[in-house]
């Protein structure tokens, strides 16, 4: 992956070159605003490494989530991200970070949940391309792994040069929301934008991406409850052994600890039954 510096050579292709910008028509109330794209540009010169993944993150999900559900319907815009492998180099889940929707979702969750192989997320992120579910049933085999009250929903990839950090979740309250193609390309000039929330150490080969099964959210909450006292629990220790750990480290240390318990686990459905 090259340096970071490359995000500025990124986002001037992004408004200079007809084949990186957006292709929805200008004159069009989905297009992407180029006060966004400064207001990107903005936030990757002046925030903090620490801090870029956030503020980026909710520039771009606020300005989506007013031209996507304009009407307010009920629409979620979520981002998950690769899951750092703790050894080797191979991904083998994705873990949400923050979510922002329209009732009946909440305006704005910082979110802690696994998603794996048998998610739309991990479908599309494992493909490294957009996939849509035109309308979400019983019956299917994702609903367990989606947002409560969503029928209908579309993952794009947040990839660049051919590598991928993550994916973006965008789900509605209502079927068949996501058939205008005008739409979904939008979806993905979104997340080609999100790229700029990530850092260059953030992305990783497709052929790196191994995406094991993960328990169902109902199976799940348990061991996420455990979050803040692993981390705790975690910072003690160091403090005891005389060996600083930041927060972060510890955050992450905590979450490997859940992403190897659920992987030990058997399969989400036979975990219920």
């Amino acid at each position: 992956m090259e340096e970071s510096s490359t995000w500025s050579d990124l986002f001037a292709r992004m408004i200079n070159d007809p084949q990186e910008k957006h292709r929805v028509s200008d004159a069009s109330p989905e297009s992407i605003p180029v006060a966004l794209y400064n207001r990107v540009l903005h936030l990757l010169c002046t925030t903090t490494y620490e801090r870029r993944f956030w503020t980026t993150s909710l520039a771009v999900l606020n300005d989506a989530l007013k031209r996507l559900d304009p009407d307010r319907l009920g629409l979620q815009l979520s981002i998950q991200q690769c899951m750092a492998p703790a050894y080797g180099s191979t991904v083998r889940c994705l873990r949400a970070r923050l979510a922002l929707g329209t009732p009946p979702w909440s305006e704005l969750v910082e979110q802690r949940r696994f998603f794996g192989a048998e998610s739309l997320v991990g479908f599309a992120t494992s493909i490294g391309r957009q996939h849509t579910m035109m309308t979400i049933n019983e019956k299917q085999w994702l609903p367990d792994h989606l947002p409560e009250h969503a029928m209908s929903a579309v993952a794009s990839p947040i990839m660049y040069a051919g590598r991928v950090a993550g994916c973006l979740l965008v789900a509605s309250t209502q079927p068949g929301y996501f058939s205008q193609p005008a739409l979904l390309e939008l979806i993905q000039n979104y997340a080609q934008l999100l790229v700029l929330a990530f850092h260059p150490e953030d992305f990783y080969n497709l052929e790196h991406i191994e995406l094991q099964p993960m328990p169902t959210f109902k199976v799940q909450q348990s061991y996420l409850s455990t979050i803040q006292q692993r981390i705790l629990g975690l910072l003690k220790k160091a403090a005891i052994d005389h060996s600083p750990l930041s927060y972060d480290v510890a955050e992450q240390e905590a979450l490997w600890q859940v992403e190897e318990e659920f992987l030990r686990l058997s399969t989400p459905r036979s975990a219920e039954e």
